[in-house]
């Protein structure tokens, strides 16, 4: 029943007047049956009144002022009584003594749960206050929200890409720059500053993965410049100068290379790892004069073979999508848990997608090389900065569909063949939050288990930690393991 009702998922409903919505769009979605309550609003009604059922019972919940705000007990009851279930809901808007029913829609609920974390950056939306950061965790199952790190207290630098390998011994890693600053690399209950730069490449470490064990690293080292867009829609294009990929061995602090990721001839950028951590896919360019020829850099799906025994990138150098043939650009593959598929951002060119209005999600199959457009899920404005699930039944990705300006946090989930369903946006305590938060959810990233740390944490790193050098190991030596 579930599957039947997903493949039938489609866009935003018309409702009996057009004068009443629901924000957010919480119609005919599949969700987790551990997250928290989907608050919502219905815009121009005094009162509402939602009535939920499925085959073990029928639920009745109303709200003042326009206003649905869930008692957490019996949204828990009631999403532990639809696991595997479809609830069918019926919404009546009472407005100036006139009742309003709104067609009916579903919520699947799914018995795969999502990971309990889910970790963002917030940050304007433009490039002239980028100084001004912070670093929060969410509680999906509730609407606890906690800082990791706070660019305040750590002299306004930024900080950027909180990313975790999602495996059930947690390693972490942010980049915190300025004067103090380093990779901050959290494995256990130790945290370590790192600097990631050496005189044999080309600046310290920027967009990355960490293995499934917490030792290695995949990193691009990258030149990054910034520049306004002159296109009517376009509000700052981001380009690399140069950019290459580096291995970081964090057990043996390390760095080292391979002459088929390095150089001129062309620029390397978001390196992933494949599920069984034997090969590494990467986005890759012919190099063109930047910044004149920015808008015809366009990168294709590439991929090189890992030998985790000896730490060290293989010679096996494949084109797994070719996507300049089809005019468009790939940025940030993710591969998914299980290994069959890679979700990727896709734009018209470049290297920043959460720039380009254009950018889609589409989701690679790794076994036959079909591509789903998953015109279902994206929105009319730029998806991207996405990740899986532990899992890999859901994914979480920054959506500026809304407004085109804000990026947020959408879901969907993803069935056995790849395919994703409609998305909805992270659920809030209050939903007005959305148009009061006048800042992006950037690089939204799930994962099961509680950073270990916090903003004084960081700064404590940021200040008073002494950075650990790594050493870099020509391609030409064999390492030396212990």
């Amino acid at each position: 029943m579930i599957l039947a009702l997903i493949a039938l998922s489609g866009c935003n409903r018309e409702v009996s007047s057009p004068r009443i919505r629901m924000f957010p769009d919480y119609t005919d979605i599949a969700i987790p049956y551990n997250m928290a309550p989907l608050n919502f609003n219905v815009t121009c009604a005094d009162r509402i009144e939602l009535r939920a059922s499925n085959s073990s019972g029928q639920w009745r919940f109303n709200g003042r002022k326009g206003r649905m705000r869930f008692n957490q007990k019996k949204w828990k009851e009631m999403m532990l009584s639809s696991l595997g279930d479809t609830l069918t809901l019926s919404l009546t808007a009472i407005c100036e003594g006139h009742a309003v029913e709104l067609e009916q829609f579903w919520w699947a609920v799914m018995p795969q749960p999502i990971d309990k974390y889910l970790s963002y950056r917030l940050i304007e939306p433009c490039y002239e206050v980028w100084n001004k950061l912070s670093i929060e965790e969410r509680d999906l199952e509730s609407f606890k929200t906690r800082r990791i790190a706070d660019n305040s207290i750590t002299g306004s630098s930024c900080m950027n890409c909180h990313i975790s390998n999602r495996a059930l011994e947690q390693t972490t890693f942010l980049h915190a720059r300025g004067k103090d600053g380093g990779t901050i690399y959290r494995r256990g209950d130790v945290i370590r500053k790192i600097d990631t730069s050496t005189d044999s490449t080309d600046g310290p470490a920027v967009y990355g993965e960490i293995s499934a064990d917490g030792r290695f690293g995949i990193f691009t080292t990258a030149r990054i410049r910034p520049i306004l867009n002159s296109s009517a829609l376009g509000r700052l294009e981001v380009y690399d100068n140069s950019s290459d990929l580096i291995l970081t061995d964090f057990e043996k602090n390390t760095i080292s290379d391979s002459p088929l990721v390095k150089g001129s001839a062309f620029q390397e950028t978001f390196p992933c790892w494949s599920a069984a951590g034997d090969r590494i896919y990467f986005c890759r360019a012919e190099s063109l004069p930047q910044p004149d020829s920015t808008f015809q850099m366009r990168y294709n799906l590439y991929s090189i073979d890992f030998d985790s025994e000896q730490g060290w990138l293989g010679q096996d150098l494949r084109l797994e999508l070719d996507a300049c043939s089809m005019g468009k650009s790939i940025s940030f593959p993710k591969c998914s848990p299980d290994g069959t598929h890679l979700l990727m951002s896709v734009s018209d060119y470049g290297t920043f997608p959460i720039w380009h209005l254009e950018t889609d999600l589409w989701m690679l199959d790794l076994q036959t090389g079909d591509i789903d457009r998953m015109e279902m899920t994206n929105g009319d404005y730029s998806d991207s900065y996405h990740c899986f699930s532990s899992s890999g039944r859901w994914v979480c990705w920054a959506s500026k569909r809304d407004d085109r300006v804000y990026g947020r946090p959408y879901f969907a989930y993803v069935n056995e063949d790849g395919s994703c369903t409609k998305a909805f946006v992270l659920p809030q305590k209050d939903p007005e939050s959305y148009n009061s938060t006048l800042k992006s959810y950037n690089i939204p990233e799930l994962y099961q288990n509680k950073e270990s740390y916090g903003p004084w944490d960081v700064r404590e790193a940021y200040r008073k930690t002494e950075c650990e050098k790594m050493q870099y190991v020509s391609v030409q030596q064999e390492p030396v393991l212990k």
